[in-house]
């Protein structure tokens, strides 16, 4: 997948709903990011937006913390109801079902036409949503959840127990072929409903992410009345709560939301109550970023998704502008070295590629210094980070060398070197989000005497060539914001037909990822990933690259605008100065 198939908030492989062969036939299924030149979103907490050129707000680095909250609270104070916002897309959704589709695009368009069960904050808590309250079970095998009443759908159903029953035995049906949302209940068995107001979700084993899950809009509740009546209509015809309606869609160019009359139940991370400001919300769909963004420069569109790093100084410097940035919580832009390919199936090999990346270097010379280097296999936004991978290999060329020679890879007259008639050469299925750093890591590897093949590939033929150990390496990165994301990388039931690409099987490793997923208690499943990224970096699984960061280009008139945990966009305080 390329730039503009990143995907949304991952949440387990691990439970094998998909094979990857189906999910590469959809594109851009799953927050799979391909990491490479700007897309992506932000999610480092607790920093306060920064000014930046001749006034642009850049949100660099993370979740806007009170200070953001406070400013909005002004400026909704000030606000006016009505106006409209185009926003440029970088593709078009292919449904807007949540239990169908597997789009991150689609993602942004549904989070404002369903509400979920809870949402989650930019500082990653979670806040009610169609449920009040909620309580996990001892054992952690159910959630009950009391919800809201009063509540409908936009065509006049009344939301209840029977309706987040419907909607989660929906996502799981066979028939409805579910692209991502499957994924988000892990082991569930069913829903009970004791009355209007009370749903106990039951699982078949104990599933720390659910919570996650349940606050993304592809967990998002659907009117059961509209699924019933047509439900091939519904994918294009979405019913939610939310605070907006689906009013059309014109294939290949545009969707149009509407303003809900009747929504009075926003959340608390709000910050006005009652209906949005908007009268209505425009996605229009442009697949390339120079189209994108000259349709921001000339007006036609007011807000677009994905600015290029070439770009996005002198857009932040310009005072017509608003641009949000920050980087996506999961897996940073890595490479994934295969365990089981010579020369990676050495462990001194990969803690000398580990050396021998000057990871500052790619992101100041070729991403335009516009991210930051990364150091292990997660996001440090990303709950369970471990900041003990901060101190693993530190750009040193000499050390590299050193590491080589001393375990008999000596340089030939080339300078690269060998060992037992094998020459020091490594593979990699380049896919062209690559395309900006990779003769400059070709050219840091050599200095180790370590020769780097660039074989350039589509995404599918690259995610193909290193399931099949046809090259050492390839890249990847995958927007989560939650840890259970390692499972799918590095769990060894992966190793067939999933992403666990190192091939690297440990049966330590596997139990700790299992026991994380399982694991209610927080304290517990950081100490669990904490050992797991050890692991990791302990054995050079990886070599990290950089975060992928989101960039959003917003009309300075609106605002209101800001990103959530995972870097999208929140449009219900959205208005105009």
């Amino acid at each position: 997948m390329d730039e503009q198939t990143n995907g949304a908030a991952a949440s387990g492989w691990a439970s094998g709903q998909w094979s990857r062969r189906s999910l590469l036939r959809r594109a851009a299924v799953v927050a799979i990011a391909v990491p490479g030149i700007p897309t992506l979103l932000a999610a480092c907490g607790g920093q306060t937006p920064s000014t930046s050129g001749g006034g642009a707000q850049s949100t660099s680095a993370g979740s806007s913390g009170s200070s953001s909250a406070s400013t909005a609270a002004t400026s909704a104070a000030n606000a006016k109801p009505g106006g409209s916002l185009v926003i440029g897309l970088n593709l078009e959704p292919d449904n807007l079902d949540p239990a169908v589709t597997p789009f991150a695009v689609s993602h942004t368009v549904m989070m404002n036409i369903y509400d979920p069960l809870v949402w989650r904050g930019d500082d990653g808590n979670f806040v009610p949503g169609l449920a009040d309250k909620w309580e996990a079970s001892s054992d952690g095998l159910n959630y009950s959840f009391t919800l809201k009443s009063n509540v409908k759908f936009h065509d006049g159903t009344a939301f209840n127990a029977d309706a987040v029953k419907f909607t989660l035995d929906h996502i799981v049906d066979p028939a409805s072929h579910s692209g991502f949302a499957a994924n988000l209940l892990g082991p569930y068995d069913h829903t009970e409903v004791s009355d209007p107001t009370t749903a106990k979700v039951v699982f078949k084993q104990p599933f720390a992410p659910f919570l996650d899950g349940a606050s993304q809009a592809f967990l998002g509740i659907v009117s059961p009345t509209a699924v019933q009546k047509d439900g091939k209509a519904f994918l294009r015809n979405p019913i939610g709560t939310g605070f907006m309606k689906f009013k059309e869609w014109a294939e290949k160019d545009h969707i149009t939301l509407v303003r809900n009359p009747d929504y009075n139940w926003s959340a608390s991370i709000f910050a006005h109550k009652g209906t949005a400001y908007l009268d209505q919300v425009t996605f229009r769909f442009y697949t390339d970023d120079p189209t994108r963004l000259a349709a921001l420069e000339s007006g036609d569109v007011q807000d677009i998704e994905t600015i290029a790093y070439s770009d996005l100084q002198r857009i932040k410097s310009d005072s017509k502008y608003t641009v949000l940035t920050g980087y996506t919580p999961g897996i940073p832009a890595i490479l994934m070295l295969d365990t089981t390919k010579a020369p990676t199936t050495d462990l001194t090999v990969r803690q000398a590629l580990n050396y021998a990346t000057d990871r500052n270097a790619i992101v100041t010379t070729a991403l335009f210094g516009a991210s930051t280097p990364a150091t292990g296999p997660l996001w440090s936004s990303t709950p369970g980070y471990s900041k003990a991978v901060e101190s693993y290999y530190p750009h040193d060329a000499s050390k590299a060398g050193q590491v080589l020679q001393q375990a008999g890879w000596v340089a030939g007259a080339d300078g690269i070197r060998a060992k037992g008639g094998q020459r020091l050469s490594v593979t990699w299925s380049e896919t062209p989000s690559a395309d900006a750093y990779a003769e400059l890591l070709q050219a840091q590897w050599r200095q180790a005497g370590v020769e780097l093949q660039i074989q350039k590939m589509t995404t599918a033929a690259a995610f193909q060539a290193i399931e099949k150990s046809q090259v050492n390496t390839a890249t990847i990165g995958w927007i989560s914001s939650d840890p259970v994301i390692l499972s799918n990388l590095f769990l060894s039931t992966n190793i067939n037909g999933g992403y666990a690409w190192t091939k690297y099987a440990n049966s330590q490793m596997d139990d700790l990822l299992n026991q994380a997923q399982r694991a209610l208690d927080e304290a517990q499943r950081a100490n669990l990933y904490g050992q797991v990224q050890k692991i990791i970096m302990d054995q050079a699984l990886i070599v990290p690259l950089y975060g992928q960061l989101r960039t959003i280009g917003i009309l300075s008139k609106f605002q209101g605008i800001k990103l959530d945990f995972r870097r999208y966009q929140w449009l219900f305080d959205a208005h105009t100065a």
